[in-house]
């Protein structure tokens, strides 16, 4: 059975982005959208939803921190490794 993890998200300024509950070990790299509990700073969750391609910034500092794509066929944030504090589990 695989070993999930609640992850807190920040940005590099500091800002909360995102709860997120990672399946695998190792290094945040991507952020399936269906696996988001709680998108702190409104950036992931929107309505309408994010299209591939669509780019998220950071609300405070206005980096880019995730592009987002298809990924295994789910909408995923692939992560910029620069703009968001390091995870690893």
């Amino acid at each position: 059975m695989p070993k999930h993890s609640i992850v807190n998200v920040e940005c590099q300024c500091g800002q909360q982005l995102a709860r997120y509950e990672k399946d695998a070990p190792g290094h945040l790299v991507k952020m399936y959208l269906r696996n988001i509990l709680i998108d702190r700073a409104g950036v992931f969750l929107v309505e309408p939803p994010l299209e591939v391609g669509a780019q998220i910034f950071c609300p405070s500092c206005e980096k880019r921190v995730a592009t987002v794509q298809m990924i295994h066929g789910q909408p995923a944030a692939k992560m910029n490794q620069g703009a968001i504090r390091p995870i690893n589990t």
